[in-house]
């Protein structure tokens, strides 16, 4: 029997629904400086920022520790339930929307996008919304997955994905947890030999619990829409949309870091 998987932010949502968790370096500060890097996260002190699609709150909760005068933080799930329970803070304003139905003018000084913008099939419609909601010359922060020297693994997951997309959640959640334990093998030979992933296994993956692993394992599985950017596509869709890439890196080696200024 094929199982409709629901939209990608139900997806994600159901799973932050059934588990709170955002400690550990999941949710730690050095796991932000590191998805955020070279952005300068002290620039966001006593500036009015906008997190989008905030999940159960992590990001959003170490923003914070920077210090904004105020924070609207996005999530189209449930799981901002989750979040609001996480987040213990009154500089917080919370919509539970869509980024696309994100509605503000020249409002913020800085937005961020991590781990989101490639899960949403109208991504485009989103950089179009946070554009608008920006003040003229402010930041854009975003966090996505990249196609240069993924060809080997895109391929594969995408075959993979056949069969894990007719399986009942419990059923990708086991098989999850499965993988989780054979990456700890696979993450201590990346130390020491040239496989694939092996920047990402040393610099981040080989930090997580467990648990998050899995989390990790099932979000490349279970969402309805993924998309893998190559550098001129993500240059030329922010481009065309009113910014200008101020950088661009790719820091682990499977996913690009931008930041962009609104054209004046």
């Amino acid at each position: 029997m094929k199982i409709d998987h629901k939209e990608s932010y139900r997806d994600f949502g159901d799973q932050f629904l059934t588990d709170k968790d955002i400690g550990g370096y999941w949710g730690s500060i050095d796991l932000l400086k590191e998805i955020v890097f070279p952005f300068d996260l002290n620039l966001i002190k006593d500036k009015k920022i906008m997190d989008v699609g905030i999940g159960s709150g992590r990001i959003s909760n170490n923003l914070l520790k920077y210090e904004p005068s105020k924070l609207v933080a996005v999530e189209p799930s449930e799981a901002i339930n989750v979040a609001k329970d996480n987040i213990k803070s009154d500089k917080v304003e919370y919509l539970n929307i869509k980024g696309q139905d994100i509605n503000f003018e020249n409002e913020f000084d800085y937005a961020f996008a991590l781990c989101v913008l490639h899960h949403i099939p109208e991504y485009k419609d989103v950089i179009e919304k946070i554009k608008k909601s920006l003040k003229t010359n402010g930041k854009f922060v975003a966090w996505v997955y990249s196609k240069e020297d993924m060809e080997l693994y895109i391929f594969m997951l995408k075959n993979l994905r056949r069969i894990t997309s007719i399986m009942p959640d419990f059923m990708l959640r086991l098989l999850s947890q499965l993988l989780a334990l054979l990456t700890y093998p696979y993450g201590f030979l990346c130390k020491f030999l040239p496989l694939p992933l092996k920047k990402y296994f040393v610099t981040m993956f080989n930090k997580f619990s467990f648990k998050h692993k899995s989390y990790v394992i099932f979000d490349q599985f279970n969402p309805s829409f993924y998309k893998y950017f190559s550098k001129a596509e993500l240059t030329e869709v922010l481009e065309d949309k009113g910014f200008k890439v101020e950088s661009l890196a790719n820091t682990v080696g499977h996913q690009y870091t931008v930041v962009c200024s609104k054209k004046s």
